[in-house]
C-alpha cells in the first residue's frame, strides 16, 4: 500500500505522514494539486488523502478528477472547510470523510481497514469478470442527487418530490416499490408526498436508488429480479431496525444493495449461469458454488461496483462481507453485522454460532427470528 497525502503549506497532514511511516506504510506528502498530479503520473498509489481546502484550490476538485481517471483508487477527504455545499458534494466523490480534528491514529485505523478491502475487491479476477458484462448497472444519478439534499441541514421534502416527478418512468417505479407488500402493508400509496409522509424521506430516497438500479431485468433463466427486489427491500428494513439511529440510513442502503452484484454475476456467462441455477440449493447461500463456477462471487462484484461509484466505505464493507461472519467479528455491531443478520434470517438460514456468541445474541435470537417473519409475511 502506498498513500498520497495532499495538504498545503500549513503542513496539516505532517502528523499523519509520521504516523503512517511509523507503522511502515509508504506515503508521500505534497503541498498542492500540481505536485499531486505529478506524483500520480510517476507512481502508483492505492489511496489518496486530501484536505478539502487547499491554498488557492479545492481538494475536492482534485478527488473528483481522480474519480474519473482512476475510479478504483480509494479517495479520502479531511474536511477543513466551512462550505456546506462542498461537504454535500463530497458524498458523491469520496469513500471516507474525516473532520479536521480527527486524530491521526483514528485515520490510520480506518485506512488500514480500507486498504484490506481495496485489495480484495480490486483483484484481477473481479475486474476480468465484470469486463465480460456488456451493460453494467449505472450509478443511481437521481439517488445521488437526492442524497446530497438529505445531508443538508434543511431537508426539503417538496424539493425531493419535484426531482422524482421530473422522471415519469422513475416515479412509476418508485410508487410500484412503495406499494409492494413489504412496504405498503396493504395500504396503497398514490403519490410521492403520501409516500414521504408514511415512509419518511430516507426510505423513499432509498427506494429511488432501488428503482434506478433494478430498472433492467437480466434475461437469465432461473433469475427473478422481482424476488431479489423484495428480498432487498425486506433486508433494508430489517437491517435498519437493528442499528443505532445514526446508522439507520446507511444500514438501509447497504440492505438494499447487498445483492446488487448478482445483477452482474448472472450475465457474465449465460451457460455458467444455467449451470449455477441447476446446482444451486434454495436452502443454502450458494456462495461457494458461485466461486466455483464463476471464479468470483456477487459480494466482491457488488463491492467493486460501489467502490467505483464512490459509495461510503461502511456500505461497501457490508456488501463485501455479508457472507463472511468471521470477518465481521473484528468490530462492534453495526451496519455490516445488521445486514448479515437480516439477510440470513430473511432467507431462513441459521446464523453463525461464533457470531451469535460474540455479539451475545443467544437471548434475542427468538425475537429476531419473529421480527424477520413479519417482513417475510
Amino acid at each position: 500500500m502506498r498513500i498520497l497525502l495532499v495538504d498545503s503549506n500549513a503542513n496539516e497532514l505532517e502528523e499523519l505522514a509520521k504516523v503512517l511511516s511509523t507503522n511502515n506504510i509508504s506515503n508521500e506528502r505534497v503541498s498542492n494539486i500540481k505536485l499531486a498530479l505529478e506524483a500520480l503520473s510517476k507512481q502508483k498509489f492505492t489511496l489518496i488523502v486530501s484536505m478539502a481546502k487547499l491554498v488557492g484550490a479545492s481538494g475536492l476538485d482534485l478527488l473528483k478528477a481522480i474519480q474519473k481517471k482512476r475510479p478504483q483508487m480509494t479517495r479520502v477527504l479531511i474536511n477543513n472547510s466551512d462550505d456546506e455545499n462542498a461537504v454535500h458534494q463530497a458524498s458523491q466523490i469520496v469513500h471516507l470523510t474525516f473532520d479536521k480534528n480527527t486524530s491521526s491514529e483514528a485515520i490510520l485505523t480506518s485506512v488500514k481497514a480500507v486498504s484490506q478491502h481495496h485489495a480484495s475487491i480490486n483483484k484481477q479476477s473481479i475486474a476480468k469478470a465484470v469486463s465480460k458484462v456488456k451493460s453494467l448497472p449505472s450509478p443511481p444519478k437521481v439517488y445521488l442527487q437526492l442524497n446530497a439534499i438529505l445531508k443538508s441541514k434543511h431537508v426539503d421534502s417538496d424539493k425531493i418530490g419535484e426531482i422524482i416527478m421530473q422522471d415519469p418512468a422513475l416515479l412509476a417505479k418508485v410508487l410500484q416499490f412503495a406499494n409492494s407488500p413489504v412496504m405498503s402493508k396493504g395500504k396503497p400509496l398514490n403519490s410521492i408526498s403520501e409516500a414521504i409522509t408514511r415512509m419518511g424521506v430516507d426510505m423513499l430516497v432509498s427506494l429511488v436508488m432501488t428503482a434506478e438500479l433494478f430498472c433492467n431485468q437480466p434475461d437469465v433463466p432461473g433469475f427473478s429480479i422481482e424476488n431479489e427486489q423484495q428480498h432487498s427491500l425486506a433486508t433494508a428494513q430489517l437491517a435498519s431496525s437493528l442499528v443505532d439511529p445514526e446508522l439507520k440510513q446507511e444500514a438501509m442502503i447497504a440492505g438494499l444493495l447487498h445483492d446488487i452484484g448478482k445483477l452482474v454475476l448472472v450475465e457474465i456467462d449465460l451457460q455458467l449461469s444455467k449451470t449455477f441455477f441447476e446446482q444451486a440449493n434454495p436452502q443454502s447461500d450458494n456462495i461457494l458454488l458461485e466461486r466455483k463456477i464463476f471464479n468470483c462471487d456477487h459480494c466482491h462484484i457488488g463491492a467493486f461496483l460501489l467502490h467505483s461509484w464512490s459509495f461510503p466505505f461502511p456500505v461497501i464493507e457490508a456488501i463485501l462481507n455479508h457472507h463472511e461472519p468471521n470477518k465481521l467479528l473484528k468490530s462492534k455491531f453495526g451496519i455490516a453485522q445488521s445486514v448479515y443478520v437480516a439477510n440470513k434470517l430473511l432467507r431462513s438460514q441459521p446464523l453463525d454460532e461464533a457470531f451469535i456468541k460474540h455479539y451475545k445474541l443467544e437471548k434475542s435470537l427468538d425475537s429476531l427470528e419473529q421480527k424477520a417473519q413479519k417482513y417475510l409475511s
